[in-house]
């Protein structure tokens, strides 16, 4: 009999013990809309070089690579940490300068970093202070006051629809699961009303349960009209939950994938490339 020695991406996710494909990459065939964003010849010197691509509203973009392929980076600079050196950048239809986080905030964008603990959650401080934290600026600012009462409102609605499990918003984030930790993160920036949301490593270090959650909510941001990068170095995730999958090497895009043809053969092949 013969073996085709390329594994399909149903083939990957059936080998994940315990968990019904449905259940751990619960992907739905959504309305893909316009371009929300246009990235032409994105280049940080030094760390990646001519980065092209586009993402739709309602479209999930998976990015894979290697370590050192340069996804991290490209993140950071679509945010304002690290400004391009150049290129262009375009939201629906306009260009746009991102030189600052404040920036990429102004313009709808959010970006939940890779590493939880030391870039992301304010650790010896609570969960209220920790979500709401992006939104203090404008969102809930009347006359130069912050409206406690309505801030603390909507942290408290979005704790309770991502199911962070605690007492009150009044538990320190370091006593919390990496799991909840992470809802917390994301509740952070889901208060911001994004329209492009950057997921850099979303369900590293957490439990099945909690990673089964995640992508049902982040299914449920696409089928709102989010566009979504969801940055990721497993493989049944990138494979499962994306609508096309963006390869990068050495900090260049060697290829894009749309989801019916991607298999893990083919990303490894454009990773290694």
């Amino acid at each position: 009999t013969h073996l085709s020695n390329e594994v399909t991406r149903d083939d990957i996710i059936r080998m994940m013990v315990g968990r019904e494909i449905t259940q751990m990459f619960p992907k739905e065939e959504v309305p893909i809309g316009d371009v929300v964003l246009s990235v032409k010849n994105l280049t940080l010197n030094g760390v990646f070089h001519d980065v092209s691509f586009d993402v739709r509203a309602g479209e999930i973009l998976g990015v894979a690579g290697l370590v050192g392929s340069g996804r991290s980076n490209v993140a950071e600079t679509l945010f304002g940490v690290t400004p391009a050196s150049s290129g262009t950048i375009a939201i629906d239809g306009k260009e746009v300068v991102i030189d600052s986080a404040n920036k990429a905030i102004r313009h709808r964008m959010a970006f939940l970093t890779e590493d939880r603990k030391d870039t992301g959650c304010l650790l010896i401080l609570d969960i209220l202070e920790n979500m709401q934290i992006a939104v203090l600026q404008d969102k809930f600012v009347k006359r130069g006051f912050v409206s406690e009462r309505e801030v603390t409102a909507a942290c408290e609605e979005m704790s309770r629809k991502l199911r962070v499990k605690t007492p009150n918003l009044q538990e320190r984030v370091e006593n919390l699961s990496g799991g909840n930790q992470q809802k917390v993160l994301i509740g952070r920036w889901l208060l911001t009303n994004p329209r492009i949301l950057i997921l850099d490593e979303p369900t590293r270090g957490i439990d099945v349960g909690a990673k089964a959650e995640i992508h049902r909510l982040v299914t449920e941001l696409a089928r709102n009209g989010v566009a979504v990068i969801m940055i990721s170095s497993e493989m049944p995730e990138v494979l499962g939950m994306s609508d096309r999958i963006m390869v990068m090497h050495e900090g260049r895009v060697t290829g894009i994938l749309d989801r019916a043809e991607a298999t893990q053969i083919k990303v490894m092949e454009l990773a290694a490339r």
